[in-house]
C-alpha cells in the first residue's frame, strides 16, 4: 500500500516540494493527498495545477486524512506546533531546514517524534550535493590529511529579504536562512562538533530599508580536532547578480585540499528578455521527462525531499520504526547541533567575544 502524504506550507519553497512530490505521485511511489496552507489563493493555485485537496488548517488535514508523512514547509519559527501536531498524530515528518530558531523548541519538537516513535527528517539538501558527497569522502579516507582550516560563503540576492520573505525577514537572519546550510554540512563532513565560535555581524542595508535583521554574519569555528572554518553568510547581493545565491567551500589539511564552488557549474546563459547573465546550477533543481510520469523535477535539492519518502516508504513495508531502520540522513538530533551553533553565533555577535559551544 502506498503511503499517503500531505504538505503544510504552500509559499515559494513549499511551492518546490509540492511539485516534487506531486511527480513521485505520478510515478506512483507515493498517493499525494492534501496540501494545507493558511492562503486561500495559493490553495487554489495547488488545486487548478495539481487537483490536490486544500486545508486552511493543519490540523483538520491530520485529523482527516490519515496521513503517513507530512512535509512542513513554513516559515523556519512557526515549525514547533505544526512538528508536534504532526508527532502526536503518528505522523512521519518532514521539515524545512532550520529545525528551529529556538533551541527549546527544537528540544520539544525531536522529544515528541521520539515520544510518538516518528521519524524526524530535516531536509538539510547541501548534503546530498554530489560535489559535497565527494568531499565528506575524501575528509574520511584521509585524502586532504588532517584538516586545518576551511572556508565557505553562502550568499543571497537582496530580493530574499526585501521582497520573497519581506513579512518575516526580521524573525530571520542571514545564519538562520542560509549559514545553516553549511553549518550543518560542516558538522557532517568533518563528523566532530564545533566547540567554540567567534562571530561579528552587520546591520546596515536592510536596517535602511526597515529590515529588522543583519546583512551578513561571519563566524569562524573551531572543532576538537584543532580544524577551524570560517562560514560568511550575507542577504544583500545585489539583485543583478548572475543567480539568487552564491556558495562555496574549501578545506586545507596537511596532505591536500579540496574545493566545491556550488554556484559556479559552468553553464552560462544570457537571454534578451533579462539585463544580466544567469549561471544556472542544472544539478540542484532541473525538469527532466520521466517516461511515466511525464515532466518531473529532479537535482539534489529534490532527492533531499523525495529520500525521506523512500524512508517512509520502507518503513511502512517492511514494519520498521525510526529507531530499526538502518539508515544514514538528517535527524532531529543532527538538525539541533546547527541550531546551537546559529544560537551561539548570534550570542557572540552581540556580546563581542569567542563563545565555547556546549550541547
Amino acid at each position: 500500500m502506498k503511503i499517503r502524504v500531505g504538505v503544510v506550507g504552500a509559499g515559494i519553497y513549499g511551492s518546490v516540494l509540492i511539485n516534487a512530490y506531486y511527480g513521485a505521485h505520478r510515478r506512483g511511489d507515493i498517493e499525494f493527498v492534501a496540501v494545507a496552507d493558511i492562503s486561500s489563493d495559493a490553495l487554489a493555485k495547488i488545486d487548478k495545477k495539481y487537483g490536490i485537496k486544500g486545508y486552511l488548517d493543519y490540523k483538520e488535514m491530520y485529523e482527516k486524512e490519515h496521513l503517513d508523512a507530512v512535509a512542513i514547509v513554513t516559515p523556519d519559527f512557526l515549525h514547533e506546533a505544526c512538528v508536534i501536531d504532526a508527532a502526536n498524530s503518528g505522523i512521519h515528518i518532514l521539515v524545512q531546514k532550520p529545525l528551529s530558531t529556538d533551541i527549546g523548541a527544537a528540544e520539544r519538537m525531536i522529544k515528541a517524534a521520539k515520544d510518538n516513535d516518528v521519524m524526524l527528517y530535516v531536509d538539510f539538501h547541501k548534503r546530498f550535493d554530489p560535489g559535497h558527497m565527494h568531499l565528506r569522502k575524501a575528509v574520511k579516507d584521509k585524502k586532504l590529511g588532517e584538516i586545518e582550516y576551511g572556508y565557505v560563503c553562502m550568499e543571497d540576492k537582496i530580493l530574499v529579504p526585501t521582497e520573497w520573505f519581506k513579512s518575516w525577514a526580521h524573525n530571520s537572519s542571514p545564519v538562520w536562512f542560509l549559514g545553516v546550510h553549511f553549518f550543518d554540512l560542516i558538522y557532517w563532513i568533518l563528523e566532530e562538533k564545533p566547540v567554540r565560535v567567534y562571530a561579528t555581524g552587520h546591520k546596515k542595508k536592510l536596517a535602511s530599508l526597515g529590515i529588522d535583521s543583519y546583512d551578513s554574519i561571519q563566524a569562524k569555528f573551531e572543532f576538537p580536532s584543532g580544524a577551524t572554518v570560517s562560514i560568511d553568510s550575507s542577504w544583500i547581493i545585489p539583485n543583478s547578480f548572475s543567480s539568487v545565491v552564491n556558495q562555496q567551500i574549501r578545506l586545507v589539511g596537511t596532505d591536500g585540499m579540496q574545493e566545491v564552488d556550488s554556484q559556479d557549474r559552468g553553464v552560462v546563459a544570457v537571454f534578451g528578455s533579462d539585463d544580466y547573465s544567469h549561471v544556472i546550477n542544472p544539478y540542484g533543481q532541473l525538469q527532466v521527462d520521466d517516461i511515466d510520469a511525464g515532466s518531473v523535477p529532479t537535482g539534489y535539492t529534490i532527492e533531499s525531499m523525495l529520500y525521506f519518502l523512500r524512508l517512509v516508504n520502507k518503513m511502512k513495508r517492511d514494519n520498521l520504526t525510526p529507531i530499526t531502520l538502518q539508515a544514514d540522513y538528517p535527524t532531529g538530533d543532527q538538525a539541533l547541533v546547527s541550531t546551537i551553533m546559529c544560537s551561539k553565533v548570534h550570542e557572540s555577535v552581540e556580546k563581542g567575544k569567542v563563545l565555547e559551544i556546549t550541547y
